[in-house]
């Protein structure tokens, strides 16, 4: 077998979790256990591949690419402390214009870094197993060596020593992380996979170039791990996050939700698909028969449910139902990633990126649309599903075809329930005049606590019917804010 330990030098770890962005609704600050992927890169990146290459022939990171999915032994999340970080400038080794250098630092400017956690666990020593994997002396030998070579893991200041073994490490106390975890609530973490140093290799020489290149421009294939604790009642959606550059009206949503779904569409189609592959049903919501409609919902992020709110809108996700297949939600991400501009039908145009990290604006962290709660309130209105009176029973009716949890009680209302809370008007609610349901505001009380997005009604899927938790922060019936 071959067994790779990694041990943090200074007890703790960082690095942001996934694929460097918000991609999905779990609020994780940071990725832990550290990916399979990020373990291969590393060793990439100490001895280089092809003529790079100092002490090892290269072989042995196309043997491991292939290798399969590893064991990972880790201390589980609740034994591993977080500490968020700030925004903060650093100096940076780019020359400056006359009369703009840093302080002390005469001919050099300053970056603002984004926010970012420390993780420090229990136990400072994370393994990776690979149980079935055999290799002869000469590929060992290159492991060995390439380890020796490895400084940090993660971001530069998380500094690590590399061991290389052919047998388990007895580390009792240390959890069991089993790829392909599906009882209960995992984390998806990027793994390696044959090509994986390719396509590392290619992202390099194009950045040798000058070119800008982004990491979501990967072939990403990801893997859910999980260990027998990991549990929950209600398991969160996994969501692609979008900030824009600037906040936009809030009457805006609509234009921009088709306009997002549309652009997905041939992002998609034009860095993902093959030729004899179409847009998956998944996403396009065509071809699914039965009760419910469980296809990927695109909404908008407005500042809504604060004291002093004002309704604009400074984000937006794409949602994807659960059973989703990786593959698909990779490869939306991978797609949104070359979307820097939104043209909506009615020429408005709208500067996006996916979601870096930022804390700030609030609107735009996943953070706030995912926090666990029983009560949630809507902050753009609920589309019914059919004509009539609306009750309990109806509600969860609506409940169940979102793939959300029973409601004990609601409350309906045809004005804002919490400031900020878009009040649209029809033609800016349904895509069409001939299907124009009847809809409101609403506060819901679940039996047990949800964590979001919450999306609900006939519309979700255009971005009507987006709630807020209100377990942790005010409404506007209480008159205070966060």
């Amino acid at each position: 077998m071959i067994a790779i330990g990694v041990e943090l030098l200074a007890g703790t770890y960082r690095a942001t979790s996934g694929d460097d962005f918000a991609a999905t609704a779990h609020d994780q600050p940071g990725e832990w256990p550290p990916s399979p992927a990020r373990l291969v890169s590393a060793l990439v990146a100490a001895d280089g591949t092809g003529d790079r290459t100092h002490v090892t022939s290269g072989d042995e990171l196309r043997i491991l690419e292939r290798a399969g999915d590893p064991l990972i032994l880790a201390d589980p999340v609740e034994m591993v402390v977080t500490s968020r970080q700030n925004e903060r400038y650093v100096v940076v080794d780019q020359l400056a214009a006359a009369g703009r250098h840093v302080h002390e630092y005469p001919g050099r400017v300053s970056a603002l870094v984004r926010p970012g956690a420390r993780l420090s666990p229990r136990t400072p020593r994370i393994w990776y197993l690979w149980p079935h994997l055999q290799t002869g002396d000469e590929v060992f030998n290159s492991l060995v060596a390439r380890a020796a070579r490895v400084g940090y893991l993660g971001c530069a200041d998380s500094p690590v020593r590399l061991r290389v073994l052919s047998e388990a490490p007895d580390e009792q106390s240390l959890a069991q992380w089993r790829p392909g975890f599906t009882n209960g609530e995992g984390v998806t973490l990027p793994v390696a996979y044959e090509g994986f140093v390719n396509d590392l290799d290619n992202l390099f020489e194009r950045f040798s170039r000058g070119e800008m290149v982004r990491r979501a421009w990967m072939r990403g294939v990801h893997q859910t791990y999980g260990t027998s604790e990991s549990d929950t009642a209600h398991e969160s959606p996994q969501v692609v996050w979008l900030a824009f550059e600037r906040s936009v009206p809030g009457r805006w949503a609509l234009d921009i939700n088709i306009a997002l779904r549309r652009a997905t569409f041939e992002l998609y189609d034009r860095h993902t698909n093959t030729e004899d592959e179409g847009i998956p049903r998944v996403l396009s919501g065509h071809g699914f028969s039965g009760n419910g409609y469980e296809h990927v919902s695109w909404f908008t992020l407005p500042d809504a449910g604060y004291e002093y709110s004002t309704g604009r809108l400074h984000g937006a996700g794409v949602c994807f139902p659960m059973g989703t297949d990786p593959k698909v939600i990779v490869g939306v991400k991978r797609a949104l990633g070359h979307l820097d501009t939104l043209v909506t039908s009615h020429h408005r145009t709208v500067s996006v990126h996916l979601n870096d990290g930022a804390r700030r604006p609030v609107a735009a962290d996943p953070r706030r649309w995912c926090r666990s709660s029983a009560r949630w309130a809507s902050v753009t209105p609920v589309v019914h599903e059919r004509w009539g009176k609306v009750d309990i029973d109806v509600i969860n009716e609506w409940c169940r075809h979102a793939s959300l949890p029973e409601a004990i009680s609601f409350r309906s209302a045809p004005a804002l329930l919490v400031r900020g809370g878009l009040l649209l008007e029809p033609h800016e609610v349904h895509r069409n005049s001939s299907d124009r349901h009847p809809y409101s505001h609403m506060i819901i009380q679940f039996a047990q606590r949800v964590a979001g997005p919450v999306l609900l009604g006939r519309s979700r899927h255009f971005g009507m019917g987006l709630f807020c938790p209100l377990d942790s922060i005010g409404s506007s019936e209480e008159g205070k804010g966060e």
